[in-house]
């Protein structure tokens, strides 16, 4: 009624993500991070494990997109953290973090919690949505 009738004084805009971001997980699936519509800036992380025994990296595949499956969302970008020290599957405690500042500009850091090695990632346009969306 206060839009019709001209008298509102504040309006606040807010930018939201338009996609959920995520990253791939054993099996080809899109774990989820940050969800869509989540206002911007954000910062979430999340902690994941080795998927084998002696395994000594993990490739970090950045994802966009609502389906469960890695095939049907949008890879914005991947790198790769070494130097995890050989143990067996699910000891490794790896630290994965999506922070978007106000501009929509995505970083993604992976941190191995038991050595400190880390890695990241920088994607710029990561909030675009396609042009018949």
């Amino acid at each position: 009624a206060g839009v019709l009738a001209g008298d509102v004084s504040d309006i606040v805009l807010l930018d939201v993500t338009p996609l959920s971001l995520g990253l791939e997980t054993l099996g080809g699936v899109m774990t989820k991070i940050i969800p869509r519509n989540t206002t911007l800036p954000t910062s979430k992380s999340e902690v994941f494990s080795t998927a084998a025994d002696s395994q000594t990296s993990v490739e970090i595949n950045v994802l966009q997109g609502e389906r469960e499956f890695v095939k049907d969302n949008k890879s914005l970008g991947s790198f790769r953290l070494d130097g995890i020290p050989p143990a067996p599957r699910g000891v490794p405690q790896i630290e994965v973090k999506f922070d978007i500042d106000a501009n929509g500009i995505l970083s993604v850091t992976a941190v191995d919690k038991g050595t400190g090695k880390k890695q990241d990632i920088t994607i710029t346009g990561a909030s675009t949505l396609p042009g018949d969306e």
